[in-house]
């Protein structure tokens, strides 16, 4: 199988990578409407931009016929350098401070992958509760005559021994 990708990228976006790759690092290897939801939800200036990427890569998606959207994922989101703009500002005692405004180049690839399968539970039965907690309280019971058996033969070595300790004072 041909693995199509969709690419849709916004150069010299006004906003800092270093601050873009923390809403990036949440999208990335997501569902497409599971990132759309969290660029929703999260408060960062970057997550508009990287809305509008997104629906761009999923708007070239839907041009061609051969996709499926449903599944549809985020499989590479990247935030790098852009240009940086240098500015000064006036200090005191007529020194210049630099400013860096700093632009990155935002990418999205969106690209179709097999929805992942469902994990099943391997090595245990399929118990209720009940059925565990009462395997676990019979498992006890037998540990615990076997303990009890082993604490009495420790108590009377120690007896004897406190005997034997005794008679040679």
């Amino acid at each position: 199988m041909s693995e199509k990708t969709f690419r849709a990228l916004h150069r010299q976006s006004p906003v800092t990578p270093r601050k873009a790759r923390y809403v990036v690092d949440l999208i990335r290897g997501k569902p497409v409407n599971e990132a759309l939801d969290i660029l929703r939800f999260c408060p960062r200036r970057a997550a508009p931009l990287l809305t509008k990427i997104v629906m761009s890569a999923l708007a070239s998606a839907q041009l061609d016929a051969g996709c499926d959207h449903s599944r549809l994922h985020v499989i590479d989101a990247r935030s790098d350098d852009g240009m940086t703009v240098k500015r000064w500002t006036p200090r005191s005692r007529g020194q210049m401070y630099p400013l860096l405004l700093r632009y990155s180049h935002l990418t999205v690839v969106l690209g179709e992958r097999d929805p992942a399968p469902k994990r099943t539970r391997t090595g245990r039965k399929d118990r209720s509760r009940s059925a565990r907690v009462a395997a676990s309280r019979k498992a006890q019971a037998v540990a615990a005559p076997a303990a009890s058996a082993a604490g009495s033969d420790q108590a009377v070595s120690d007896q004897a021994a406190d005997s034997g300790s005794e008679g040679n004072e």
